[in-house]
């Protein structure tokens, strides 16, 4: 326990209600009124140990406040919130303990999150499974649920969808244009050239120049 007293360096209003005290490299976010009763500013002597106390007993129920609006929006990652969370500046126990609400009630479910971008961009704006794995893993999504959730992927509906939207957008084109456009467009999403030859030979009515 740090039971040492070091000086504040900086006091400053981060957003409304909010004061971030930093010596060295610690920092604390703490409300204003806090800030006011224990007599901070520029300077001041504190303990570590009892501000990181007097942080985590303010910020606790704030974060969780902020997690709740911030999972209410939309679905997101456990690494997204986390990040979310250090980004509002707080503690990083504080931070771990949200997490591990979150993760326990179900409001974050990196498998769940997986399955709901995998078929947001099935239907629309759809994509391979090489670019979404990235996209995935990028978002924080653990390898075995974005395996997992890959895996079980309808390869005929992705086909389905694929015929649709190459048919709705090169249709309409001089055929070598739109093989060397519809082509391009394919790969760029990430899927197999097998499925891209697939997809070209009936939209378009590919021959053996298909896509290589």
């Amino acid at each position: 326990m740090e039971s040492s007293p070091v000086l504040l360096e900086s006091i400053e209003k981060i957003r409304r209600g909010w004061l971030l005290a930093t010596a060295g490299n610690r920092s604390w976010l703490l409300t204003e009124e806090t800030a006011v009763r224990m007599g901070l500013a520029n300077g001041s002597a504190v303990v570590p140990a009892e501000m990181d106390g007097v942080a985590y007993t303010e910020q606790l129920p704030r974060a969780r406040s902020d997690a709740e609006r911030y999972l209410s929006m939309a679905e997101h990652t456990a690494v997204q919130l986390r990040t979310y969370l250090g980004g509002r500046k707080y503690h990083s126990r504080v931070i771990e303990e949200i997490l591990d609400w979150a993760l326990g009630t179900g409001l974050v479910d990196d498998r769940r999150y997986a399955e709901a971008f995998v078929r947001s961009h099935s239907k629309r704006s759809p994509m391979g499974n090489f670019r979404l794995r990235m996209e995935l893993v990028k978002r924080g999504v653990p390898s075995d649920d974005v395996e997992a959730v890959l895996s079980d992927r309808e390869d005929d509906g992705l086909y389905r969808d694929l015929l649709k939207d190459v048919k709705g957008r090169y249709a309409g084109m001089e055929r070598q244009k739109a093989l060397r456009r519809a082509t391009g467009y394919l790969m760029r999403r990430g899927f197999d050239f097998d499925l891209v030859r697939r997809v070209l030979e009936e939209a378009l009515g590919s021959t053996e120049e298909g896509p290589g």
